[in-house]
């Protein structure tokens, strides 16, 4: 007969179902495995042969067919040691039927038959639930991880024999000593659902810095506190600009304590990524803070926006629902730069492998922050560099590149006086309520459509959420000359100039609101000035 058996491998942050199919007949003694197989899914073969040694089982002198299917896409990893064990334990007779039935078996086996843990056990139960299969056996260390899926059984053994005997007798045996274990205390089962007690991720690296700093910890700089509280009210892409040593990389990493706290979906979404990335293996929690990611300069393409043989997530996927902060943006490789066009306003990224599109999601919040030539000094008196290399220098960020950012604004060197004031600066707190109101009152604009933020806004969205009155079209029109917008640049100013509005709870967009938008888009106030 033929043995068939679920498991599940990742392909992007995807969970992909993959049914084994095993069968013993007469034949020369060899053991076949069909597929389209990685090497690493071929290594299979020794793995689980010697595991069944090691428990007692030897496999018969017969020829031994595995196949893994659907066969028209690569299957990689070692996600499915265990399911081609209990295929072919099925295909010998040892074990009923009525056992695998609709279960999911993933994990590696290692020579002694212990069952180790892998990465993406949440994406693969996911998909899992959502093809009918309602119980899934994982190792001891990924039972957390599978347990955390509504509607999903799931059932954790620490080696094969414990695996072999629960689904032989229904009880564990040991085999040296003849201890029985009843099968309620051989294992941890149940469905767990998601709660409002949600465990914290401190300890998990979603970024560059673990501890957020608090903006009243920041002396000065209110125009860049300004614009960090309207891009995170609206999720406006923003450029910091300014000498060395002003505050740039510090305010910056204040941004995420003044965005509000993630939705049950964002921490599913977020958490489904870093599982697949493979940065869940050690202990699972669900990520519940937004990522605010910081990757070095020496990152690869790769590295940034995903890929690799076997495609995973990059940076940009890993900060979605979160803030991706690029430091000194210029010093980026110049292919990492202009690769950021579609993310920008795809807010996804596609990544194609063998015949397959792979879609990575990357809807996050882009801060970056860049000197005006290489000292870092210009314009101020003290720049030592040629016109020459201040020209080269700020060219290495492209005309479109820039026209993708929303707001853009200079931090000027801080005086004595302001930083040894005693006076208090504005907490995060206190910013993330206008914050908060300002994302409750987009939420509600936005009820009957897939849009969630004023920044992420179709045209179709900003004609109807953003009219401007007879003061302001005269202002705009005026500013569009002056500033020499573009098409993209214009709409961009309205999405500003409405979530201003939606911060001073104003239900529509007045001149001062347009104002205050229009002073953000000058490039000037980034990083870009004429010597």
């Amino acid at each position: 007969m033929v043995a068939e058996v679920f498991s599940g491998m990742i392909q992007g942050i995807e969970g992909q179902i993959v049914q084994i199919q095993a069968d013993i007949s007469n034949g020369l003694p060899n053991f076949y495995m069909t597929g389209y197989l990685s090497n690493e899914v071929k290594e299979s073969k020794e793995r689980v042969r010697t595991a069944l040694h090691n428990i007692g089982i030897a496999l018969p002198p017969k020829r031994i067919s595995v196949n893994f299917a659907p066969a028209d896409f690569r299957k990689c990893g070692t996600f499915f040691d265990l399911a081609v064990a209990v295929a072919i334990l099925l295909a010998m007779n040892l074990i009923p039927e009525t056992y695998v039935k609709n279960t999911l078996f993933i994990g590696e086996l290692s020579l002694n038959g212990q069952i180790r843990p892998i990465s993406g056990v949440l994406p693969i139960v996911v998909s899992a639930v959502k093809s009918g299969i309602d119980r899934c056996i994982v190792a001891k260390e990924n039972i957390e991880e599978a347990a955390f899926v509504d509607q999903m059984e799931v059932v954790s053994f620490q080696s094969l024999e414990e695996l072999y005997s629960y689904l032989r007798h229904g009880y564990i045996v040991d085999r040296h000593s003849g201890e029985i274990t009843p099968q309620k205390e051989a294992n941890i089962r149940g469905i767990v659902r998601v709660d409002e007690s949600i465990p914290d991720n401190a300890a998990l690296n979603l970024g560059e810095w673990n501890q957020i700093t608090d903006f009243s910890e920041v002396k000065g700089q209110s125009m860049a506190k300004r614009a960090m509280e309207i891009a995170a009210a609206g999720y406006h892409n923003l450029m910091l600009g300014g000498p060395p040593g002003v505050g740039k990389t510090m305010l910056a990493s204040c941004i995420s304590g003044i965005m509000p706290q993630m939705t049950k979906e964002e921490m599913i979404d977020t958490t489904m990524i870093y599982s697949a990335k493979g940065l869940l293996k050690q202990r699972f929690t669900l990520i519940n803070k937004r990522p605010f990611r910081a990757p070095s300069l020496a990152i690869t393409a790769a590295g940034m926006f995903g890929g690799g043989i076997v495609p995973k997530p990059g940076e940009i996927s890993l900060a979605h629902h979160g803030v991706l902060f690029l430091d000194e943006f210029p010093e980026y490789a110049r292919e990492i730069i202009e690769m950021f066009r579609i993310p920008l306003e795809n807010h996804a990224i596609s990544v194609i492998r063998q015949e397959r599109t792979l879609i990575f999601p990357a809807d996050f919040l882009f801060i970056i922050a860049a000197n005006a030539c290489p000292c870092g000094y210009y314009p101020m008196d003290k720049c030592r560099c040629t016109s020459r290399q201040i020209l080269r220098y700020q060219n290495r960020i492209s005309g479109p590149i820039l026209d993708r950012m929303d707001l853009f604004v200079r931090c000027e060197e801080i005086g004595y006086d302001v930083l040894t004031a005693s006076s208090k600066e504005e907490s995060s707190s206190s910013i993330q309520k206008r914050v908060s109101a300002a994302w409750v009152i987009q939420k509600e604009r936005f009820a009957e459509s897939s849009t969630i933020f004023n920044g992420r806004m179709t045209k179709s969205e900003v004609e109807q959420y953003c009219q401007l009155d007879a003061e302001g079209q005269r202002l705009m029109k005026k500013a569009y000359s002056a500033f020499s917008l573009t098409g993209r640049s214009y709409f961009k100013i309205l999405k500003t100039a409405r979530t201003i509005a939606d911060l001073e709870q104003s239900p529509d967009i007045k001149a001062r609101h347009l104002e205050e938008a229009l002073y953000f888009r000058q490039k000037e106030k980034g990083n870009l000035n004429e010597r």
